[in-house]
């Protein structure tokens, strides 16, 4: 929707209320949850983030956020702080699980299989049982689908969605609302491709079962060590750097926030990850280790399980010990502010838990009061928002390609628009003249000429829906070849798009953006606009 707007105090405080400000937010010892970062150890890293616009660093509103209203700021690590180089980090997944697919009893043949980073993109649904991928807009009218690697042609696709409505839910259907099931989506079309063709290669299992045993192939490399023990030993090929990161965690800090990771990472993982991201930075800050930059670390957080049951266990990590886990009682968290100290006092990194236990970490006042930050549409943003009423912020790596990609290619689009007026302007007369048709018809007069007029019109309005279909067709192809536009669907929202809307209070490209905007920003909407809102101007 919207830009922001910066509403941040103008003109100075005076005397002793501008002493207690200046001493609370500068003077070590004087913050209530911890010492606040030296500001001359700490300025070359905020040098660099102030040469930064807000309007080259964008991050886009749909409900109104106050700032200066939030207690704590929560982020998630995969994908949101740590930016993945997609290729070199999706082929770790997708050459693991080809090799775990093998020894599965698939054919040796998968082995040639290619990855291809940009075949698909996020927001698009799986339809296990019949082997199709598809694009919805924000109605859930399904606009493109292929069956495995083979575009459907329309008359099958409207057969198969249009005529009978599903829901487009779990566990008929999955939703590729994550970069990282980007790998999923690739290698299960492959694989129904390979055994619409080669029936007798592929073992005798149906779309579904193909499609769980992707996901489980990809599953044990998350799990087993090719991905993330390769990642450990070399971060650099494999996550982005962004010093940004380290000016919003400090300026954060200062503006009296609480800050946590929320992760589902272990913490071997997440040590490496951030270790590489935050570390080079921990001494210029005031730190001893990146965790100084959180007053919580908690790992292995189980999302979406942990936003959804709040009586899951907690454990204290003990990164001294080899992460050795302890167990913590529930009753310490509800014990009021003077045990949570205490808990914090002695270690504050966690494994598992749910969200009462982060809300007694975090002395929240309310629920609203909280900003979570993260990448997957669901175990991040969604349940967040849905279930417990966070203000929640979409981190969505694609969105500045599909900014630059609409600012080349305005000429296009305006061509788009306008053959689409034509189309409009074409099929009023025609429908101002059935209308004149119809009365002719009554009266009992000859309507030939009409007939005739009518007759032209319609061929004229074909003629534009082809050049119409044929523009909005080549403009979405410039920014995807098969899928366009991630937002958009035809003239629509797509469903992608819906979802953005509905769940991220703000969204944007790096979490880092949020760095070069203050941390009291207040970010406002675009008025909604209704279709009858035009007709009440002059």
């Amino acid at each position: 929707r919207g830009g922001t707007l910066t509403d941040t105090p103008s003109g100075g405080l005076m005397g002793r209320r501008a002493l207690a400000l200046l001493c609370a937010l500068c003077v070590p010892g004087l913050c209530a949850h911890r010492p606040a970062v030296p500001s001359t150890r700490a300025s070359a890293i905020l040098s660099d983030a102030r040469r930064i616009s807000p309007q080259d660093a964008p991050i886009f509103c749909n409900r109104a956020v106050n700032m200066a209203n939030m207690e704590a700021i929560g982020f998630d690590m995969d994908h949101t702080l740590a930016q993945y180089k997609a290729e070199p980090f999706d082929l770790l997944a997708y050459n693991g699980a080809v090799e775990r697919l093998v020894a599965m009893g698939y054919p040796e043949e998968i082995r040639d299989f290619k990855y291809d980073v940009t075949q698909f993109q996020r927001g698009l649904v799986i339809d296990k049982a019949r082997g199709n991928v598809l694009k919805m807009d924000r109605h859930k009218y399904v606009k493109v689908a292929y069956h495995g690697l083979s575009h459907m042609p329309a008359e099958q696709r409207k057969a198969l969605y249009d005529r009978q409505r599903p829901q487009f839910t779990p566990p008929e259907y999955a939703n590729i609302d994550t970069a990282f099931l980007l790998v999923d989506v690739c290698l299960y079309c492959q694989l129904v491709d390979l055994m619409d063709r080669k029936p007798d290669l592929v073992p005798a299992k149906s779309y579904a079962q193909i499609y769980a045993d992707v996901r489980r192939g990809v599953d044990l490399c998350h799990c087993d060590g090719v991905i993330k023990d390769v990642v450990m030993a070399d971060p650099a090929s494999y996550i982005d750097e962004d010093p940004k990161l380290a000016a919003l965690l400090i300026r954060a800090r200062r503006a009296g926030k609480k800050l946590f990771l929320l992760t589902n990472s272990l913490w071997d993982y997440t040590e490496a990850v951030m270790e590489f991201l935050l570390g080079p930075h921990a001494a210029a800050a005031g730190h001893d280790d990146w965790t100084g930059f959180f007053d919580a670390v908690i790992v292995g957080a189980r999302k979406p399980a942990f936003l959804l049951d709040g009586n899951l266990p907690i454990f204290r990590v003990r990164p001294e010990q080899d992460g050795r886990l302890e167990n913590l009682e529930n009753a310490a968290f509800n014990a009021g502010p003077d045990s949570v100290d205490k808990i914090l006092a002695d270690g504050k990194i966690f494994q598992g838990g749910n969200w009462k236990h982060l809300h007694s970490l975090m002395g929240i006042s309310a629920v609203d009061k909280l900003m979570y930050v993260g990448d997957h549409m669901y175990s991040d943003v969604l349940r967040a928002k849905r279930t417990l009423g966070w203000r929640t912020m979409l981190v969505v790596p694609e969105l500045d390609k599909q900014i630059d990609t609409a600012k080349q290619f305005t000429e296009m689009r305006d061509a788009m628009y306008e053959a689409r007026s034509r189309l409009y302007e074409l099929e009023a007369a025609l429908a101002s003249k059935e209308l004149e048709a119809l009365d002719v018809h009554e009266s009992g007069e000859s309507d030939a000429d009409l007939v005739a007029e009518n007759a032209k019109l319609a061929l004229m309005i074909k003629e534009v829906k082809d050049e119409l279909a044929d523009k909005v067709l080549a403009y979405h192809h410039k920014f995807h070849p098969t899928w366009g536009q991630l937002f958009k669907t035809g003239y629509q929202n797509s469903r992608f798009a819906q979802q953005v809307e509905d769940y991220a209070c703000l969204y944007t490209a790096r979490a880092s953006n949020l760095a070069v905007h203050s941390p009291s920003t207040r970010f406002h909407t675009n008025t909604d606009i209704m279709p009858h809102d035009p007709f009440g101007n002059n």
